[in-house]
């Protein structure tokens, strides 16, 4: 088997909505993000009350690796072939003769063995959250805005951007992609049998998030907005600052030889690595 991994590339995407825009959307929930301990309905603050106190803008991380599967073989097989008329008994075909025998609900058939030739080709895609591990729903849809290509996370932290690192690595995304492309095939002879993960990418979304505080109670809540979607939750707090060193990159695509043999197990494997050294010193 031949496994072929593409080159590894990172992407930050672009936000879709303007900083104003995202503003307003997280005015608008600002009251909900001071949580139910402030009071019943009647006692919850007037929307004025409530300020701003801060805003940050971070990155958060989701990978997407799209693997394509090619198998070539041969397959023997048995077609039943019905025969014209209830008369017939037997049938000639290339100079063998064939016996039609009475099926209990269908026509009288004859079987004849033939030797099928078999291509297929399956594609496969995950999106997954970097740091949840958990897919992602919407993952063409956040990729159809513009993005531009980075050496590494650290190219994201201008202007005081907070760059949450993966907790997910690019091994385990491709091992389970692989594992859902890898099947066991019906043949006697395999002629080709090939795996290419052409898409190894991890791209980082834009979100900001607000800090509200109601000045009455002293207290404090966070509405976050996707400066893609447009998408809004709330937050306990705001995210801390990383203060630890960034992941470097060649940490965070650890695929190899080995990765694959954790799914492929023994046999003859060709793993052809686009790029073997990555780069170090992030």
């Amino acid at each position: 088997m031949d496994i072929s991994l593409g080159e590894p590339r990172i992407f930050g995407l672009e936000p879709r909505l303007p900083f104003e825009e995202l503003r307003r959307r997280a005015e608008e929930k600002k009251t909900g993000s001071l949580g139910s301990g402030i009071g019943g309905l009647l006692q919850r603050p007037k929307a004025e009350d409530v300020v701003l106190a801060t805003s940050q803008r971070r990155v958060e991380p989701f990978w997407h690796v799209a693997c394509t599967a090619h198998y070539v073989y041969d397959r023997t097989r048995l077609y039943t072939v019905p025969a014209s008329a209830g008369d017939v008994r037997s049938v000639t075909l290339l100079g063998t003769d064939y016996p039609v025998v009475p099926s209990g609900k269908g026509p009288a058939a004859f079987g004849v063995e033939v030797l099928e030739h078999c291509t297929e080709d399956i594609r496969d895609e995950l999106f997954v959250d970097g740091v949840s591990g958990t897919a992602i729903g919407n993952g063409p849809a956040l990729l159809a805005g513009t993005r531009t290509e980075v050496p590494d996370p650290s190219a994201l932290a201008a202007d005081e951007t907070l760059v949450i690192a993966p907790e997910q690595r690019a091994s385990a995304i491709v091992r389970q992609l692989l594992a859902r492309l890898l099947k066991p095939l019906q043949a006697d002879t395999v002629f080709e049998e090939s795996l290419a993960v052409e898409a190894l990418e991890l791209y980082y979304r834009p979100i900001w998030a607000f800090e509200f505080h109601l000045p009455a109670k002293d207290k404090r809540g966070v509405v976050e907005v996707d400066a893609l979607t447009g998408e809004t939750r709330t937050a306990g707090a705001l995210h801390v600052r990383q203060l630890t060193r960034m992941v470097s990159k060649d940490a965070l695509f650890d695929i190899g030889a080995d990765t694959v043999g954790l799914i492929v197990p023994g046999g003859s494997i060709a793993v052809k690595l686009a790029r073997v050294a990555i780069d170090r010193g992030y």
